[in-house]
This record gives C-alpha cells, structure tokens and sequence, in this order.
C-alpha cells in the first residue's frame, strides 16, 4: 500500500527520471553530452514500463514534420555555413561600425536577430558566435558584453517565424499554423522583445563597450569569401526559401520540402565547386536528433502520469479574457523553461493547450515566454547554453552567475512588453 500523501511508486519513478535527465543535460556533468542524458533518460522510461514503444512512436511521428524541418534546417545552415557568409556579413557588420564600440555592439544585436530569425537560435549559438569572439579578439575588446549580448539575441530574436525556434517549429506543426499567419502575429511581440532587449543590455553595459577601436586590424569582407559563385548562389537560395515557406501553403507544400530543396541545391553546387565535402557534414550538429527524440520519450512518460492534469487546471484560470490568457500562458511557459528548460516545457505546454479547438491566444502567448523567458538562467535554453561553452572553449569564459544577474531584472521587462504587444495583436483580431 502506498503511504498517504505520497505519489505510488511509478509515479515517483518518472518524475524521478524525469528530474534527474534533466539536471543531467544541464549540468552536464563530466563533458557529458546532452543527448546521451536524453537518450538514458528515454531509454529508462522504456525499460521501465513509464512509456510504451506505441507510445514513443506515436509522440516521434506526430512531430516528424517538424523533425525533417529540423534537419534541413541544420544542413542548409551548415551549407550557408561554408560559403562564408556569416564571416563576410560580421566583418561588414564590424567595419560599418566605424571603430565606435556601441555600434559595434549595436552592429552585433542585429547581425545576431537576422541569422535567428533566418536560421534558427541554434545556428546563432553555433556558427555565429565563435566568429563574434575571434572579432573581439582581434580588436583586444571586452568579450563579456558581446557573449551575453549573443546569448540574448538568439533567444529573444526567435519569436517571428516557425523556423527561428525548434519550440516554434513544435507549436506550428501540431496546431497548423501557417508561417504567414504566424508572422502576422509575432511580428509585433519580435520587434519589441528585440528592441527593448537591445536597449537594456546597451544601458548595462555602458561602461564596458570601449568608444573607439581600430577597424584597420579587420579583414576586408572579401578575405571571407572563398569562392563568389557559391557566395552568391547561398544568399540567393536563402532569400528563396524564405519567400518559398510563406508559398508553400498555397500549393499543399510542408515547408521543409521548401528547405530540403535549398539545401539539396546548395550541397549539388558546392559538391561541383569543391566547396562542399566531409567538413559541412561534419558541422551539423548531429547529436541535437537524439537530444530531441529523447526529450519525446521522457515528456510523453510525464503526461502518462497526470501531470498536465494540473497543468491544464492552472491554465483555465485565465477564464474568458484573452489578455489574462495571453498573460497567464507566457508567464507560466516562461518560469518553466527556466525551471526545466524551454524544449521540454514546450512539449509539456503543446499537449496541455492541445485541445479540440486549441485557444490561439494562449497558442502565442505561451511561446513568448518559451522564447524570452529563458534569458533569466543560462540552462533556460540550449541556445544558451552553447553560446557559453563556445564562447569558453575561445578562451572568453562567461559564468552562468553573470548572465543570472543581468536576466533576473532585464527578462521581466522583456517578457511584460513583448507579452504586451501580443496581447494588443489578439485584441485586435479578436
């Protein structure tokens, strides 16, 4: 028999697992990697008798859509990769800062939202920021401003588009929502996430961007390209994908048949240009596949519990109102991608919102907050966790104690402006 007030056994034994995979992928003990903690912890949930095969199955193939748009984003980024555009836009990024350091910082902020909102937070985290260290490098300027700066901007630049977040990506697939509907909504909540984000990071560090810098130790963005042709051909194709993701609904298409085409074509032109090979294979971050499908397994044992039984109580407090609801679901998905990080917390949401006939405002406000909430703690995203350890294995080390004291006051602001500026967009449309 089961004492009183304590849960049954395999209740404790999920939840159990639940925790402690992830305090694995956060803490990532010993240079553990993220997606063998995952995949453990799936793997425990199986064996256990937690989850079902079916039932892991089942949570992989309702996301496949979002699984393929994943991977042919990690391929096209790794592509664009090689021609050398991100190196060539942050030198020019540098050099039109014109040795002044808040422009240069300014310069960064935005170069760091393009590539979010283009290519994912990840790819930011991945490839653009070991290019921002070597700058500031370079230039012998304070890293710190620019590595927080990075790490910001990749979470709080995520909002616009399905395919500037993986939560995104989750949230568009399972509700059907299409990418212009999307943007139309998010459009507002990004500019002021982004703006007042850059605004207060540029007051906090006021005294840390250096004026002036000799721009003459940079390259010449041209040292970046190594071959024009493919240069050319990458910008081209990644305007076209982002024209395509908004077509495609028109003609039936999912949108990452649009990003397996880009990126077919990139890797046929680079192949014949000898600019692709092994090395862009090399760079896609692979073990993010196991990281996810594992993430799948142990969240789909934490519903079989009754967990989000409570949760969706919690959720219809909001009533009627499409403020509060808005309110309600950002600031409840915001706490908890700080408390377990923001992709489980969105699978978690994803079921409790996933009704019949899901609430678009709590759809959008809830990823508000897994987009800017996790800037309070640096295991709030993996985002941000990676800008970190690039940045530390670059010789710049920047302790999550840094950036804990700077997101406990300048996250709230973030989140209650841009939360504010949905609500207005739901008002309206309502």
């Amino acid at each position: 028999m089961v004492a009183m007030g304590l849960p049954p056994p395999s209740t404790a034994w999920t939840l159990g697992v639940f925790v402690v995979t992830l305090a694995l992928i956060l803490t990532r003990p010993r240079g553990l990697n993220e997606a063998w903690s995952a995949g453990l912890g799936g793997v425990a949930m199986l064996v256990s008798g937690s989850v079902t095969v079916q039932q892991a199955a089942e949570v992989v193939w309702a996301s496949r859509n979002a699984l393929l748009f994943l991977l042919a984003l990690l391929l096209l980024s790794a592509l664009v990769e090689s021609s050398g555009l991100f190196e060539w836009a942050a030198l020019h990024a540098s050099r039109r800062a014109r040795g002044e350091g808040p422009r240069l910082f300014r310069n960064v902020f935005v170069l760091g939202a393009l590539v979010t909102v283009s290519l994912s937070l990840d790819t930011t985290a991945v490839m653009l920021t070991p290019i921002v260290v070597a700058f500031v490098q370079r230039l012998r300027l304070p890293a710190r401003p620019y590595v927080i700066g990075t790490a910001v901007v990749a979470n709080v630049a995520s909002l616009l588009l399905p395919i500037s977040n993986l939560t995104n990506l989750l949230f568009a697939d399972a509700f059907g929502i299409p990418f212009a509907r999307f943007a139309s909504l998010m459009i507002a909540p990004q500019l002021v996430a982004a703006v007042s984000a850059y605004l207060l990071l540029r007051w906090r560090f006021r005294g840390e961007l250096i004026t002036s810098f000799d721009a003459s130790k940079l390259p010449h963005p041209s040292s970046a390209v190594p071959d024009a042709r493919y240069f050319r051909a990458a910008a081209v194709v990644l305007v076209l994908i982002l024209v395509g993701y908004f077509a495609a609904p028109v003609v039936r298409m999912e949108p990452y048949v649009v990003a397996f085409g880009g990126a077919g074509f990139l890797a046929i032109y680079g192949v014949r240009r000898a600019r692709v090979g092994g090395r862009a294979i090399r760079e896609v971050p692979w073990p993010v596949f196991p990281l996810v499908l594992g993430l799948f397994v142990v969240v789909r044992a934490v519903e079989n519990v009754g967990v989000l039984a409570a949760a969706a109580r919690w959720s219809s407090l909001a009533g009627g109102h499409p403020m509060a609801r808005v309110f309600l679901a950002s600031g409840t998905t915001a706490v908890a991608s700080n408390v377990m990080n923001n992709l489980p917390a969105a699978l978690l949401a994803r079921t409790v919102l996933g009704t019949p006939d899901p609430d678009e405002a709590q759809l959008f406000g809830a990823l508000v907050g897994l987009g800017v909430g996790p800037t309070v703690l640096p295991t709030g995203s993996l985002a941000t966790l990676l800008v970190l350890d690039v940045a530390r294995r670059k010789g710049e080390p920047v302790s999550g104690i840094e950036l804990l004291a700077i997101g406990l006051w300048m996250t709230p602001i973030v989140l209650l402006l841009s939360t504010l500026a949905l609500a207005a967009i739901v008002l309206h449309s309502t």
